[in-house]
């Protein structure tokens, strides 16, 4: 397995993640189509970097895959980093506007590393904030980051926005998180990255506990 970091900003700082996302969109979708028409019920998402956001064709390009797959615009979402909003942000607001009128689900990732301030973050048609890792860590025995967390958990209640939990990967990270309201957790406390046939295996184990 090669983690994201170790080959991302390269295909960033090429350009190559214009050949990448294309691929990874079409790919995920119309895997998330096949699991809506067997019955599974995931909202699949995708990242996307600040090159992908500032495509031109972008709109145009998750259109067509959708419509091609039958897959409902509600079952995927789109997620973007803080600074991906920061190099043109008139241009990238109209794209997620554009894209959240679709029905497209969108969420920003790493929330609390990056440069958006509460006052923009308000205005971005959003559905969820990911709050990055570094404040997840040790959650329940740091009281920054504690205080940190559970403020946000409470602002995006008042803009009705859900919540995920990045980088949970102990028991008493995820029993604080329950505790204090947080919507989803993402971590190897919940499960590692896996094979396409493994997750499957693993999602039916799973709807069966729950």
């Amino acid at each position: 397995m090669i983690p994201p970091m170790r080959f991302i900003p390269f295909a960033e700082q090429t350009g190559f993640i214009r050949e990448i996302t294309p691929w990874v969109l079409e790919d995920v979708i119309q895997q998330a189509a096949q699991w809506q028409r067997s019955g599974m019920d995931i909202v699949t998402s995708v990242n996307l970097s600040t090159h992908d956001l500032l495509n031109h064709d972008l709109v145009t390009q998750v259109q067509a895959l959708l419509k091609d797959s039958g897959l409902p615009a509600s079952q995927l979402c789109l997620e973007i980093t803080e600074s991906a909003l920061m190099d043109e942000p008139e241009l990238a607001l109209k794209h997620l506007d554009e894209l959240a009128a679709h029905g497209i689900k969108l969420s920003i990732d790493d929330y609390g590393t990056g440069q958006a301030s509460l006052a923009y973050v308000k205005t971005l048609p959003v559905n969820e904030l990911k709050i990055d890792r570094a404040f997840i860590t040790e959650i329940d025995a740091t009281p920054k980051n504690a205080a940190i967390v559970r403020s946000t958990i409470l602002l995006c209640r008042e803009l009705g926005l859900s919540v995920v939990a990045e980088g949970a990967e102990t028991t008493a990270e995820l029993a604080w998180l329950s505790n204090n309201g947080c919507d989803v957790v993402q971590g190897y406390g919940v499960a590692k990255p896996m094979p396409l046939p493994n997750f499957l295996v693993w999602v039916q184990d799973f709807n069966r506990i729950v």
